[in-house]
């Protein structure tokens, strides 16, 4: 499992980041977090966000 960890402020004006995005999503065990999304309040939860990175393996 691959995760990548996205934070972009303005993602729909990176054209270089949208089409990185666009590709990861078509892979197989790519899991993709984007921080804006989950946090817009920008109240990020560490702990989830922890166990999000040591629950995978290397």
């Amino acid at each position: 499992m691959i995760l990548i960890i996205y934070a972009h402020p303005y993602p729909h004006h990176s054209h270089a980041n949208k089409r990185m995005l666009e590709q990861a999503r078509t892979l197989e065990g790519v899991e993709i977090r984007s921080l804006y999304q989950l946090y817009p309040d920008f109240n990020i939860d560490i702990a989830a966000e922890q166990e999000a990175l040591f629950s995978r393996r290397f």
